[in-house]
């Protein structure tokens, strides 16, 4: 109860959020932060650095770097570091540092919903085994960070990957139950040896704190559980010596609970895709109704696979990061009460059966 009083304040302008212009200051002595990392330093204090984006004459982007004991202090720190105005009104991107993250995430949340000129649109990422810092201050040769970062959250969809979490979104998420699913990156190397910046699944958050991540596989399982990923093209293997690209279409996801007397022992999760065939490596034009089949066994097993990776990534943190009860309860409403007085307690050995029905939709 204490967590959600602490966050409280909020609630008066999580639903509003305003960003302050640089009205007063001239524009080409203003410095437009557009990423801003936030990381756990010794003694309790914080380090903030932040990044702009292209600047006038050709000059290149400002990163500032500031430690203190509050993310006011060391913001502040950071507007008196040169001649130029520091505005963070245009800041898109928050990067949390691994251990930053797993200290807590309700300071920097609050933080932004009381900063005049932070908004709670920007989109929050969990820095994977790595300070935020690092991403900031050792760009990737040739790679903007603002621009990468800004693709990865558009290409979500089409690619797979993380799904962006606005600070709004996670902030309502803490607030309703403690717990929330953020996109995570990590810098890995591409199959030339060359560094690049990546998505590396979810952050799992419990009770405000980060708890683990789920890879790939349990990413999307994740997202197929919240009904998530139409428009998202997946590669399966076959039919034949080749691969096939399929295009998700539908996704319909519902939930049935089993009870033995007043008590939640199991659930089935069911899950219909739809999907159209997008392209095929071996040249071979449309699919047969031998193919079509094959390819839809293999996109069940798969997301059944994912299914079950992602719920057990849950359990095992013991974390209702995409607020399952909520959509559990919409399939029993009378029993709502009785679930939520249970949850906590029974969602961690709660026995999940898993059905997927996949469709390739014919030429």
């Amino acid at each position: 109860m204490r967590r959600i009083l602490y966050l409280l304040p909020a609630l008066g302008i999580l639903l509003t959020g305003c960003s302050a212009l640089p009205y007063a200051h001239q524009i080409d002595r203003t410095a437009l932060m557009e990423v801003l990392g936030v990381d756990a330093a010794e003694e309790g204090q914080v380090t903030v650095t932040a990044a702009s984006g292209p600047r006038p004459e050709d000059q290149e982007p400002l990163v500032l770097s500031a430690q203190a004991e509050t993310l006011s202090a060391a913001c502040a720190d950071m507007g008196r570091s040169g001649e130029d105005y520091v505005f963070f009104g245009d800041v898109e991107q928050v990067l949390v540092g691994e251990e930053e993250a797993a200290s807590g995430l309700e300071p920097l949340l609050t933080h932004m919903a009381r900063d005049p000129e932070l908004r709670l649109e920007a989109e929050l990422w969990v820095v994977k085994g790595a300070p935020a810092s690092s991403l900031l201050l050792e760009p990737v040769e040739g790679e903007s960070l603002p621009d990468r970062l800004s693709a990865l959250s558009r290409n979500a969809q089409l690619l797979g990957g993380p799904r962006p979490q606005m600070a709004r979104g996670a902030l309502t998420d803490l607030l309703e139950n403690g717990d929330t699913l953020l996109p995570a990156l990590e810098r890995r190397e591409d199959g030339a040896g060359n560094s690049v910046l990546a998505g590396a699944g979810y952050a799992v958050v419990r009770d405000g704190t980060l708890r683990g991540y789920l890879g790939e596989e349990a990413a999307f399982g994740a997202d197929l559980l919240r009904g998530l990923g139409e428009g998202q093209v997946l590669e399966l293997p076959g039919p034949g010596l080749g691969s096939s690209a399929l295009k998700l279409t539908g996704i319909e996801t519902s939930f049935r609970t089993a009870f033995q007397g007043e008590r939640l022992t199991g659930l089935r999760v069911a899950c219909t895709l739809e999907t159209q065939a997008a392209e095929r490596t071996d040249g071979v034009p449309g699919l047969g109704e031998e193919d079509r089949r094959t390819l839809e066994a293999e996109l069940a097993r798969q997301a059944t696979a994912a299914i079950a990776a992602a719920m057990a990534g849950f359990r095992a943190l013991d974390a209702d990061a995409i607020h399952l009860l909520d959509r559990v309860a919409l399939a029993v409403p009378w029993k709502t009460a009785r679930l939520e007085a249970q949850w906590e307690e029974v969602f961690p050995r709660l026995e999940v059966s898993i059905q997927v029905e996949a469709t390739v939709a014919r030429d």
